[in-house]
């Protein structure tokens, strides 16, 4: 396939990614899909797949049930309503789909995830102790880093949407033969979203490559490097709708305490399993954190 012809496929299947973020709750048929990519649905499925690495019913069954879960964590709304939201005709429907993929029921998965109604917050030495309990703790190191390259796309809004942006880089990453068995997952996230608005939220979907194996494409990632040093790093292992609770430990309990300070530097994650064969419950996070 010709480079050109490679990137308008890459482009097209970018804009259906976008579109399937943008309407869960929505006609997400392959005749609707293969409409957004400009292609024959007898094609658009097959193409997707060879570019994507996972059929086109599994992605969107997987991405409806990432965002229920994070709506069962992060919101009261009924159950129902939730179904609803992700195309789901009846609660009985929504539920089985659900305890297959978390291996739990979504009442069960959002009793013993939700923090008793309060929102996890980082603790600031100098305001007075909320006295909040952490239930959870996770196991922090100390680790040296040599500077790490990468390359990525930006993402503006939700994090738990930053997964469509990865689907972006990794069809291009494939297509330009970037991604090997060393070839790290890792995403920066530069605000607080207990304190940013969600339209503000800014992030990195990035892979580790350098920049002079990137082509001179219009849709070509940005380089951009990890710096060496110092960093506190923790291991999460559970769903990524979850990821609030060891960043609350490691920022509201771990670092005040630690005797580090904090660098000018974002933290991020690197993804060690890819969440399209593995379940939620089996994902592995490494959270980090620059220290000075």
């Amino acid at each position: 396939m010709k480079q050109t012809t490679g990137q308008n496929y890459r482009q097209r299947l970018t804009q259906v990614i976008d579109y399937i973020y943008n309407n869960l709750d929505g006609d997400l048929s392959v005749n609707a899909l293969a409409d957004v990519a400009i292609m024959s649905p007898y094609h658009f499925h097959r193409i997707y797949r060879g570019l994507a690495k996972e059929p086109i019913n599994a992605t969107i069954r997987r991405l409806r049930l990432q965002h229920a879960a994070a709506e069962l964590i992060r919101s009261e709304q009924p159950i129902a309503n939730i179904a609803k939201k992700v195309s789901y005709g009846s609660v009985e429907a929504f539920s089985r789909a659900f305890t297959a993929h978390f291996g739990e029921r979504p009442r069960d998965y959002r009793e013993g995830r939700q923090t008793d109604g309060k929102a996890c917050v980082p603790y600031i030495a100098m305001l007075p102790a909320d006295n909040q309990e952490y239930t959870d703790m996770f196991e922090t190191e100390i680790m040296e880093f040599d500077a790490i390259d990468l390359v990525g796309y930006q993402h503006q809004g939700d994090y738990m949407n930053i997964g469509g942006v990865f689907e972006k880089l990794f069809i291009y990453a494939g297509s330009h033969g970037l991604v090997n068995d060393s070839t790290l997952s890792i995403g920066l996230y530069y605000g607080d979203p207990q304190s940013t608005p969600v339209d503000e939220l800014q992030s990195m979907a990035c892979i580790t490559a350098s920049v002079d194996d990137i082509p001179a494409d219009d849709d070509a990632p940005t380089p951009m490097q990890i710096p060496a040093g110092k960093y506190a790093t923790l291991l999460f292992k559970g769903s990524y709708a979850e990821l609030e609770k060891p960043y609350s430990w490691l920022f509201g309990q771990w670092l005040p305490q630690s005797g580090y300070e904090a660098a000018d530097f974002p933290p991020f994650e690197e993804y060690l399993n890819d969440p399209k064969d593995t379940p939620p419950n089996e994902l592995l996070t490494r959270i980090h954190c620059k220290l000075t």
